[in-house]
């Protein structure tokens, strides 16, 4: 019975059964990762239909308003590392929502103008270094949108003329 198959006939069978083995157990368990990796390698659609810019600005000024009603001047942050947590919270907050709703760069760079005028004090802290690593490793992270450290520095200085 088993003498009329082939091992070129084995091995097709095997290598398909494990393939979609593997495929079953990467749906079940490792869907979100999958779907993370395969969004790094689809480039984003440009689109330049006036509806998305309107879009994107009308979700600028939602964020802005949300960012500068729970940072209120009446009250500051006394501890900078306090400071910095919320600012790095903020930060990934912006990452994410830019990443999933396919940001541009320039978009993604007014959204987090707001984020960065509401710590008026760590821009001459000698941290300024460390929060932009931060920014360049979060948008690494995430894989759509990449800064460079002169654009982040650039940024700092349009807002802090």
């Amino acid at each position: 019975m088993f003498t009329n198959l082939s091992w070129a006939n084995y091995l097709v069978v095997i290598t398909l059964l494990l393939a979609i083995y593997y495929t079953v157990i990467g749906i079940r368990f490792y869907s979100h990762e999958l779907q993370h990796l395969w969004s790094r390698f689809r480039k984003p659609a440009l689109n330049f239909a006036p509806d998305k810019d309107t879009a994107e600005s009308e979700f600028l000024e939602m964020e802005l308003e949300q960012y500068s009603s729970e940072n209120t001047p009446e009250q500051p942050i006394i501890n900078p590392l306090q400071e910095v947590e919320q600012l790095s919270s903020q930060f990934q907050e912006a990452i994410t929502q830019a990443t999933s709703e396919l940001f541009s760069k320039e978009a993604f760079i007014q959204l987090l103008r707001p984020i960065l005028k509401l710590h008026p004090s760590l821009n001459e802290a000698p941290i300024k270094s460390t929060i932009q690593d931060l920014i360049i490793s979060e948008c690494e992270k995430n894989g759509t949108i990449v800064l460079s450290k002169e654009e982040i520095n650039e940024l700092w200085n349009e807002i802090y003329k």
